[in-house]
């Protein structure tokens, strides 16, 4: 059957024209990418970067969307959520708008918390798409009854991994590619590499960083920075269509994160299609996605002796690490777009 064309909204942070690589810029563009090369839909963009740049603008192109179309996806973070939330859940009853909510993140449960209307306007979406299964649980014990999980997918290559070929030695690569931000761990994972190495007497292991430094973290950042041994490196930010590329030669990638606002990381992503095993904490639902001593570590707490063993474990291990590759490259393929862009499509035609 011919798919019928039709017009939808999508409320959330594209950018504006500047080259944004955080987590909810680049789920965003992903969403509307895949959506614009898989049907022939009329797409109207909200974009919510001109909250605090132009906030009449943004309204404007609010309540156009909201107007011009009956289905809208939004993709929202905490001080968009309380600003919109109450629109849409208005638009929702009382104009029967399908909003279908694609929840940025992993701490809704703490906002739903804090504000109790957050329940009602939850409630009266089509759908609140989250990022992981321990997420869809917390929501439900908080009486939010429509949720399905949705991870994070990117449509990446997957590196070409040769175990029979693969030979490791020192240095031992690694890196970070995430957002640049105290809570990611970034000065932990630099202290575990400079810890080692000073232990061993000698470089065994390198820390290169990539991402976008937070804006409150530039300062501190440079000052880590001029103080570390030439084994860590900044390397700037790297488009997120080309991350295979920039990370596929490296040993493993470090995720020892403890921020709040965790959900499921596109980072993970990154690493697992590059064949990078991932050390990560046990934080918030990253024990969803990693599979400890399979396509990475898991450790309990942002301690850094934790993370250091971690990292030991792959340096003493050599002979476990091009199977762990291999899981990583299978893990990669689960979260390849077509079927979740296909259950977004099939949602939306079933709401009309």
């Amino acid at each position: 059957m011919e798919r019928k064309s039709r017009k939808i909204g999508i409320i959330g942070h594209f950018g504006g024209k500047e080259n944004i690589l955080d987590g909810q810029t680049i789920k965003t563009k992903i969403l509307h990418e895949e959506l614009s090369k898989a049907t022939d839909w009329k797409i109207i963009k909200v974009d919510t970067y001109y909250k605090k740049k132009n906030p009449v603008k943004l309204l404007i192109d609010t309540f156009k969307c909201l107007f011009s179309t009956k289905n809208i996806i939004v993709l929202l973070s905490g001080n968009g959520m309380k600003f919109y939330f109450p629109i849409l859940s208005f638009f929702a009853q009382k104009f029967h708008t399908n909003i279908y909510h694609d929840v940025i993140g992993g701490n809704l449960d703490l906002y739903v918390s804090k504000y109790p209307k957050f329940k009602k306007y939850l409630n009266s979406f089509q759908i609140n798409w989250v990022e992981t299964a321990g997420m869809k649980r917390k929501l439900e014990e908080q009486g939010i009854e429509n949720c399905e999980v949705m991870p994070n997918f990117k449509r990446l290559s997957t590196a070409n991994i040769d175990i029979s070929k693969q030979k490791f030695s020192e240095p031992y690569r690694f890196c970070i590619f995430s957002r640049v931000m105290k809570e990611k761990g970034i000065e932990d994972a630099i202290d575990a590499i400079e810890g080692i190495n000073e232990e061993a007497g000698k470089e065994i292991c390198s820390l290169d960083i990539y991402g976008r430094i937070d804006d409150g973290y530039v300062e501190r950042f440079e000052k880590v920075l001029k103080q570390v041994t030439n084994a860590i490196q900044y390397k700037g930010m790297v488009p997120y269509d080309k991350s295979v590329d920039a990370i596929k030669d490296y040993y493993a990638l470090l995720f020892p994160t403890y921020w709040k606002g965790e959900g499921f990381p596109g980072t993970i992503v990154d690493a697992f299609s590059a064949g990078l095993p991932v050390i990560a904490t046990n934080w918030n639902c990253n024990g969803e996605i990693v599979s400890d001593r399979v396509n990475g570590i898991l450790y309990p707490n942002e301690e850094i002796k934790n993370l250091k063993e971690g990292i030991a474990y792959l340096i003493n291990n050599t002979s476990n690490v091009g199977q762990m590759k291999k899981s990583c490259i299978s893990s990669a393929k689960r979260f390849q777009p077509d079927k979740y862009i296909a259950s977004i499509i099939s949602r939306i035609e079933g709401g009309n």
